[in-house]
């Protein structure tokens, strides 16, 4: 076989065959459908799981995410995917399939950037809202100083958001507040503490002018006042509605007023006087030191969690990934 390595199947055919010295055999014909059908079918299995995700309000690409399916299925006389209904899982033979279709992807990755190109190296990172306002800019202002042929697309969005990207390829690096999945690697690199916010008025400063440590009516008698809440993808929710149940306390238990997709909206709620939340200090420090908010210590023990830098738990890394990995662990060592 002729290869071109210019051509998008040569590229990943030469890395591929790195790994499989079994397509060396195979006539072109063979390798281009054998590539062609692993990618198609990762194609099809995102737009399955769109479809799933949004089916009431895409009911007309029912049809034509079956027809690629029943396609591909009737292409390699095997059944790829099992439809309950209200969900699909993949069989046995689908999973081999998505495996090989992920490899290849990264493999192509891999070839674009080390066989064609102008030299230039490519990173996808994504962000929760706290790891964002406190470490991510330096860190990354530091690495591309560092890194001058490297091109960034950032990614802002809840940390349970954020995992599944990076489980499923479409991110390289996460920056979160809470571990979830196993299928990703979690670099502990800073412990980050949960308070209890309030605007600074009359009314909550005699609240918590009884504050304590350990005192569970306390924290109770407090969470009867409004509460501004996080949607359920929010790494600080998760692991304050975790703590909470330490104390005897259900998400039920809340007078929740009102759920926000953005920290920094919650946060601005709670200066205006809208009512109280348990967020993260790093996010309300400037406004607790200007005297706009107020905060209740909660017991440390408890709401103190780690925040990670994640990536995909498989053997192949890109470089620049293997970097930037290393770069951020050395920045904590010495600044943070």
């Amino acid at each position: 076989m002729i290869i071109d390595k210019n051509d998008r199947y040569g590229k990943m055919y030469l890395f591929w065959s790195v790994f499989d010295q079994s397509i060396l055999n195979l006539p072109e014909r063979k390798v281009r459908k054998w590539i062609y059908i692993n990618c198609r079918f990762l194609q099809m299995l995102q737009n399955v799981k769109v479809f799933w995700q949004h089916r009431k309000k895409c009911i007309s690409r029912n049809l034509q995410v079956s027809t690629h399916v029943s396609a591909l299925e009737n292409e390699l006389g095997k059944k790829l995917i099992r439809r309950t209904a209200r969900n699909f899982e993949l069989t046995e033979d689908g999973v081999k399939l998505y495996k090989y279709a992920i490899d290849i992807l990264l493999l192509h990755r891999k070839a674009i950037m080390e066989v064609g190109g102008n030299g230039s190296e490519f990173l996808r990172i994504g962000t929760s809202s706290v790891p964002a306002q406190w470490f991510v800019p330096t860190i990354l202002s530091g690495f591309l100083k560092k890194n001058v042929n490297t091109q960034v697309e950032m990614t802002s969005a809840d940390s349970l958001d954020i995992i599944r990207r990076v489980k499923e390829g479409s991110l390289d690096i996460g920056f979160v507040g809470t571990k979830v999945e196993k299928q990703c690697k979690y670099i502990p690199l800073i412990k980050d503490h949960l308070v209890l916010a309030a605007p600074n008025t009359k009314k909550y400063q005699k609240i918590f002018s009884g504050e304590s440590d350990s005192g569970e009516s306390d924290l109770r008698q407090i969470l009867e006042a409004p509460f501004l809440a996080r949607r359920q993808y929010s790494g600080t929710m998760k692991e304050a509605l975790g703590s909470l149940k330490y104390f005897g306390i259900e998400e039920e238990d809340l007078n929740i007023i009102a759920t926000f997709d953005s920290a920094e909206m919650l946060r601005d709620c709670v200066e205006a006087g809208m009512g109280i939340s348990i967020l993260s200090y790093q996010m309300i420090r400037e406004l607790h030191e200007s005297g706009k908010i107020l905060i209740y210590r909660l017991p440390e023990k408890e709401f103190c969690r780690e925040l990670y830098l994640i990536y995909k738990n498989e053997s192949f890394l890109p470089e620049i990934v293997k970097k930037f990995i290393h770069y951020t662990e050395k920045c904590f060592k010495k600044e943070f």
